[in-house]
């Protein structure tokens, strides 16, 4: 081959790869100075920013179609709404009423884009004093901008919250029903919070069985209506501990429980590649200066664990992989995202992003 041929040749695939590349998506984390910031996959470069107007952002989520970014700001209880198709700052508003503020605790889209489902505190101020309600269920009116309805939460329920940042709440596909994922799984009405059905897990149907652990609701492959995550189980003769997976349908109602192995101290969620063949999480056992922190890898076929890798974890962080699954992120309370391969768990790139993270992060496929 001559080299004139060499070179086009090389430079074709150069095209290629980089059209190869390109199909990598991009990466949504909010951050101080009131914005969130665009990471492109493809070039592991921070690419662009989203200015918001009411605060700094705390948590964010898609809706139903992700076809919106909602972001979650602590003054005022506020919503900024950013379209995903522009990356343009949509609209804002706060669902603080006179003297009352919200304080919200995850979140749950309808299937119609139009109302959010949480777990909420109300904080009155009084002349004297600020009174705290009880933990209550409230809807929240995205069309209209404010709190639609309040409802207090029976005895029997206070004490499992909303679960962080949507993590524990999902809507069933016609929209009328909530399941919140905690020790038990509790399905109530959407229209007025009424207890539908309860699944107890430590019943004998579910023996051991003590807590499902849902992730936030941002897998960007996750199928309607099914649910996938953690669960784990305490042997009550001897007391040992063992975690497994969980699937959910949440048309029919139906369950299944597959235990995998010993658990760890802490999970931070399961992630899945686009095929939905293999699975990652870190796992954390001890404390401190004596914490050891691994990833650890899943053939969901079979649910056994293919590897596991220790690494090292910063004393606080947050998890996810890229869209095509080959990159592991560890990043938050913190200005860098760690980037490792996923085929070997080694550090690919610590890019440094120059602001503090200040929310989970959302992956939009290419």
């Amino acid at each position: 081959m001559q080299r004139r041929d060499f070179l086009t040749t090389l430079a074709a695939a150069g095209v290629a790869s980089a059209q190869k590349t390109a199909k990598l998506g991009t990466l949504f984390v909010g951050g101080w100075q009131k914005r969130i910031l665009m990471i492109d996959e493809a070039t592991r470069k921070v690419t662009g920013e989203i200015p918001l107007k009411l605060d700094v952002p705390r948590s964010i989520m898609w809706n139903e179609d992700k076809t919106k970014i909602i972001a979650h700001c602590q003054l005022g209880s506020g919503f900024e709404i950013i379209d995903v198709a522009t990356r343009k700052l949509e609209r804002s508003f706060k669902v603080d009423t006179g003297g009352k503020q919200y304080r919200p605790s995850g979140f749950a889209c309808s299937p119609d884009n139009k109302k959010l489902y949480t777990a909420l505190y109300t904080v009155e101020k009084k002349i004297d004093r600020f009174e705290i309600s009880k933990p209550q269920w409230a809807i929240i009116d995205m069309v209209g901008e404010k709190i639609e309805k309040v409802v207090d939460l029976p005895k029997d329920q206070q004490l499992r919250g909303g679960g962080g940042r949507g993590g524990g709440m999902r809507v069933s596909p016609d929209g009328k029903l909530l399941y919140q994922f905690r020790d038990n799984v509790v399905i109530y009405s959407t229209e007025d919070f009424k207890e539908v059905d309860k699944i107890e897990l430590s019943k004998p149907m579910f023996p051991g069985v003590e807590r499902v652990m849902i992730g936030p609701g941002d897998d960007p492959y996750e199928e309607r209506g099914t649910v996938f995550g953690f669960f784990n189980s305490v042997d009550p003769i001897v007391h040992k501990s063992t975690f497994g997976f969980a699937t959910f349908d949440l048309d029919r109602r139906t369950f299944k429980f597959t235990p995998v192995g010993p658990s760890a101290a802490n999970t931070m969620g399961l992630r899945l590649t686009p095929d939905r063949k293999t699975g990652y999480t870190v796992a954390m056992n001890g404390f401190g200066a004596n914490r050891r922190t691994e990833f650890w890898s899943f053939d969901i076929q079979s649910k056994q664990i293919t590897q596991m890798q220790e690494f090292d974890g910063r004393s606080r962080f947050e998890f996810n992989i890229s869209s095509d699954g080959k990159l592991a992120y560890i990043y938050g309370a913190g200005n860098t995202i760690e980037m490792y391969d996923t085929a070997t768990f080694k550090m690919v790139k610590d890019l440094d992003v120059n602001l503090d993270m200040t929310t989970n992060m959302l992956v939009l496929p290419g």
